[in-house]
């Protein structure tokens, strides 16, 4: 007796079918639960995962806007919107500069901010509004670089901050385009000390130095006496009667390429009010510009002071002399 298969179309579409449900069921992804899933998700500052943000910024009036907003990661979807609180958090800066070797402080009050302190993660995102730190070059005070922190502060759900992720971190400074400062009379300013100088055509006493007339100039002693003569360091004190906030010193050098060598290289600019304590604003390496033979040192932080001294640490060419056309303060 011989079998027969049936082979019909109804049961042809029935087989299809079986295969294809066993197929699916076969390359379904198994499903894993999660135990705890809470322990798994976290707030974070995205903008603390690649270290700090630095921001050059020109020296002018005008609020630059930096956007940070906060991030959510986690097993499942969020449910609920989350509302963040973020702040300005000078209590960390202390372990950032043992951390990296570094003097940072925050900068002048009045000149940062947040646009606001509040964002939030809406329910079944990743990711939250943005608000913006707000940052005033000119009110700065002057290029010194200063360090600001923005940390997530409160969170209202029960979810924690990822380890390493809870503050951002800006490195911010300003640069000067062109100078916005107007230099102070020298009519009644005065030389209260000099280390030494030396008669000339040109001048060369250190009084000339000041005097308002670029074509003259204070020349360190280049005469020798029994084959010696005084190397650097040169300087000479100014005493400008009044105390003035300083942002900077301009130098005009001796003119004429055949002085060139006698241009000042490393400056050290120092500051008083009384001519008895002392700040140093700065040591500066400069080289004079090709159109009027000067050079700006811009201090990083503005200061106030009644005396300044200006030091010629080395000249263009390594030589002992140097000569220095005009100083104005600004």
């Amino acid at each position: 007796m011989t079998n027969k298969i049936i082979t019909t179309p109804r049961f042809l579409t029935a087989v299809g079918l079986l295969a294809i449900c066993l197929l699916l069921q076969y390359c379904k992804k198994p499903a894993f639960e999660v135990g705890d899933p809470a322990t798994y998700a976290h707030v974070f500052m995205p903008l603390a995962g690649n270290g700090a943000v630095t921001k050059s910024l020109p020296i002018k009036d005008e609020w630059v806007r930096s956007p940070l907003g906060v991030g959510y990661g986690g097993p499942a979807e969020l449910d609920a919107a989350i509302d963040i609180t973020l702040t300005i958090d000078e209590t960390v800066i202390a372990a950032y500069n043992e951390q990296n070797n570094t003097s940072y402080e925050l900068p002048p009050a009045g000149s940062y901010r947040l646009s606001g302190d509040q964002v939030q993660i809406p329910s079944g995102k990743n990711g939250s509004n943005s608000v913006a730190l707000e940052i005033n070059p000119l009110k700065l005070g002057g290029t010194r670089s200063y360090l600001i922190p923005v940390s997530i502060k409160t969170v209202s759900a029960d979810l924690s901050v990822a380890p390493g992720m809870k503050t951002a971190y800006f490195i911010v400074n300003g640069f000067y385009e062109t100078n916005p400062f107007t230099p102070y009379p020298v009519t009644d300013w005065e030389i209260a000390d000099y280390s030494d100088d030396d008669y000339d055509a040109i001048g060369g006493r250190a009084p000339y130095c000041i005097d308002g007339d670029v074509n003259t100039c204070w020349l360190s002693t280049y005469r020798r006496v029994n084959g010696w003569r005084p190397g650097h360091p040169h300087y000479v004190t100014i005493d400008m009667q009044t105390n003035h906030t300083l942002h900077g010193i301009k130098l005009y050098g001796r003119r004429g390429a055949s002085f060139a060598y006698l241009f000042p290289k490393n400056v050290q600019i120092e500051t008083s009010e009384d001519g008895t304590s002392w700040s140093t604003a700065g040591i500066f390496t400069i080289a004079a510009s090709s159109d009027e033979t000067a050079a700006t040192m811009y201090f990083e932080k503005s200061v106030t002071g009644r005396y300044t001294k200006v030091t010629v640490l080395s000249s263009a060419t390594g030589g002992e002399t140097t000569a220095v056309a005009e100083i104005e303060a600004f």
